[in-house]
């Protein structure tokens, strides 16, 4: 029953951003085809335009241009680009590849930094560690995604020449560009970790592990740590959505030819069956990871088993 309620969920999620991405465009003040048929000719008529609106679907209404659509795209044909001429599916099939290494990247490097900070802020808690700590999670998640890629495209491409600052296939800049996209996950999750750690130190089965001269390391890696994983791992889990969509600005800023910089194109220059097709596969990722988390989650807590 659970697992039929999250898929009509995720169904229902799909159907609605489908449906805002075709009205948000049409409720735009510039016509598509219009835009599609300047682009061809910029002394483009009325004839002309009215030709590209009959090729392009956008001579019917909303619901007719919507329900055409949805059709397609329940078989996964999301149509041809307006912009490269070439098969959407193909192009995304293309790019997939690159931002789903970014985002894997990016994933691990969350655990594998804010795990140990975490930790370490709590062991050393109102001390020199834990006020560095503290700091670097702040500034972590206020500094822009953008400005922190800027800083490390010029100080190690441009400075170092630790990779390439033109062109794609490195792989330091891949990790480059997954540390930056990681950067804000990884404040957050280590101040939520620390926060965790600190409030459950006074808990009667801590005190009577102390009682028995137990370290603190070892209570705070083996008994607190356990009990924090499925927060943790869920919030971790709710993440790697944010992850795939939030990669535009970094693979445009590391020359990654990744899905986000594919979507960023295709916003700049109008190609509304990219953005629409874009949409509906980050709001896809976004529920199934959303929704996998939870279920994680529910795996590693018992007491969140009938919330899940």
């Amino acid at each position: 029953m659970k697992i039929i309620k999250k898929t009509a969920y995720l169904l229902l999620v799909l159907l609605c951003v489908s449906f805002l991405s075709f009205f948000l465009a049409n409720i735009s003040p510039i016509d598509p085809a219009e835009a599609y048929a300047r682009r061809i000719s910029r002394s483009a008529g009325t004839e002309l335009i009215a030709q590209y609106k009959k090729i392009t679907g956008f001579d019917k209404t909303l619901p007719e241009q919507y329900w055409s659509w949805i059709k397609r795209a329940a078989r996964l044909d999301f149509g041809v680009s307006y912009i490269t001429k070439k098969d959407i599916r193909t192009e995304l099939r293309k790019a997939l590849p690159a931002t789903l290494t970014v985002a894997v990247c990016a994933a691990v490097f969350i655990i594998v930094f804010s795990v140990p900070l975490g930790i370490t802020a709590a062991l050393n808690n109102g001390r020199f560690a834990d006020r560095f700590i503290g700091f670097f999670s702040f500034v972590s998640f206020s500094v822009p995604g953008y400005f922190a890629g800027l800083l490390c495209l010029r100080y190690f491409g441009m400075h170092l020449h630790w990779f390439p600052v033109i062109g794609h296939g490195h792989i330091v800049s891949v990790l480059f560009a997954a540390f930056v996209l990681a950067l804000p996950m990884i404040g957050m999750l280590t101040r939520l970790l620390r926060s965790f750690l600190l409030e459950n130190e006074d808990k009667e089965y801590i005190q009577y592990a102390k009682a028995r001269g137990i370290g603190s390391r070892y209570i705070m890696t083996r008994h607190l740590l356990r009990n924090a994983a499925p927060v943790l791992l869920t919030l971790w889990g709710q993440n790697i959505g944010y992850l795939i969509a939030g990669t535009a600005i970094t693979e445009s800023i590391f020359s990654i030819p990744g899905i986000g910089i594919y979507a960023l194109n295709a916003a700049i220059n109008r190609d509304f069956p990219v953005i629409n097709a874009y949409l509906v596969l980050t709001a896809f990722a976004f529920v199934v990871c959303n929704g996998a988390a939870e279920f994680l989650g529910a795996a590693l807590n018992p007491l969140l088993r009938n919330r899940a």
